[in-house]
């Protein structure tokens, strides 16, 4: 009895032994591990503090440095994203440094909705060519059965013509060409002067004015001779011939236009030569089909309204016109005057095609557009002076 007894008592000691050292154990890691986690956090406080103190006194962006800035702009982009904002899921590295330059939000605000539009497009373009891989896939199996049959190969069973092989794309693109080879064999030319690229146009617009001057040949098929187009001042090595080679080689690209790296007093006489420039004094009457009209290739808004057209006209000496907007159109008191390329070149073309202002200025959208105009718009002052010469009386005469 005393044995099973020493025994209990042994047994009980040891486990309050065993409890003891496993207490001391466990309060000794906890004391590390808060000793760590007091650390950590005073040393993430210690490295946040630069925000907290942007974020509270609204410090200058500038005075940050880059990697401080790239957080800075993580923080915007989660922010904008859960606010519902149009805002890119990865930024490519390329876009960083201009991101990081950027002093104002409304010019980050503006590169994260291209970034997003242009990662909207890469999806797209995806689910297109995973489309397409899915036809011609299908298009070898047919094959393949079609010659097991003893049948041709055709993807269009039933027709042997040899005019199902011509497609609408072909025959419109054969138009096309067509209609403006005989123009440049004429002589009749339309100017687009790259030479802003370097200095006034950034990378993330050259797309878009690629684009525009793609857009030219989308309602060519209305004029029986529309005018040749020409790129002239195009570097070599420029963003935009790399543009327009990218989408030749993946087959979007348009190629019924030239491009020179000469400049326009080479290619014509300086005396046929028309710069289009809002800022001219002179106000264009009508056509002149002897002349060669030159569309300054600036779409970037930072220019901020500048006459940089005007300044390289003077500059070579050469006539720079202006259209008659204010005379036919009323504008928005918050809208933009600026023209897309393709706008000007269809405004050319219905006045080159007998049409009148009116009926060309049809180009320009509605949204840009207040009121329009039948007869020629003047002022006060200005009909008084010489409304008599041009035809057009004071309401107050009528």
């Amino acid at each position: 009895m005393f044995r099973s007894l020493s025994f209990v008592n042994n047994l009980i000691f040891h486990r309050n032994k065993l409890l003891y050292h496993h207490r001391y154990f466990a309060d000794f890691i906890s004391s590390k591990l808060s000793d760590k986690t007091n650390q950590t956090s005073s040393s993430t406080v210690d490295t946040n503090e630069w925000l907290w103190e942007y974020l509270r006194h609204r410090q200058s962006y500038q005075s940050l440095n880059d990697e401080q800035k790239r957080q800075v702009i993580l923080l915007e982009i989660q922010t904008l994203r859960e606010s519902g904002e149009r805002v890119p899921d990865n930024i490519p590295d390329e876009y960083w440094p201009e991101l990081i330059s950027s002093p104002l939000l409304n010019n980050r605000k503006s590169i994260y909705n291209y970034l997003f539009l242009r990662e909207i497009s890469k999806r797209k373009r995806a689910i297109e060519k995973a489309a397409v891989q899915e036809r011609r896939i299908k298009s070898a199996a047919h094959h393949i059965d079609l010659a097991a049959a003893g049948l041709p190969l055709t993807n269009y069973p039933g027709y042997t013509s040899m005019f199902r092989q011509i497609t609408g794309g072909h025959t419109e693109r054969w138009i096309r060409d067509n209609k403006l080879i005989t123009q440049a064999r004429l002589g009749e030319y339309i100017l687009v002067d790259c030479g802003f690229e370097i200095e006034h146009v950034r990378s993330k617009y050259i797309s878009k004015l690629v684009d525009q001057i793609e857009y030219f040949f989308s309602n060519i098929y209305r004029y029986h001779s529309p005018s040749f187009v020409t790129l002239c001042n195009v570097a070599i090595d420029g963003q935009i011939q790399k543009e327009l080679s990218k989408r030749i080689n993946q087959n979007r690209g348009i190629s019924c236009f030239e491009t020179t790296e000469e400049n326009y007093l080479d290619l014509f006489d300086r005396q046929k030569l028309i710069y289009l420039t809002p800022h001219s004094p002179y106000e264009m009457s009508e056509y002149d089909h002897d002349a060669v009209y030159i569309i300054g290739a600036i779409i970037d808004v930072s220019v901020g309204g500048r006459p940089l057209t005007l300044a390289k006209a003077k500059r070579d000496n050469i006539k720079h016109q202006r259209l008659p907007l204010e005379r036919y159109l009323k504008f928005g008191s918050s809208t933009s005057r600026a023209l897309s390329l393709d706008k000007i070149y269809f405004i050319l073309m219905a006045l080159k095609h007998g049409q009148s202002w009116t009926e060309a200025f049809q180009a320009i959208p509605d949204r840009k557009v207040v009121e329009r105009f039948n007869q020629p718009h003047l002022g006060r002052n200005e009909s008084g002076r010489w409304g008599k010469w041009a035809g057009i009386r004071n309401r107050t005469d009528q």
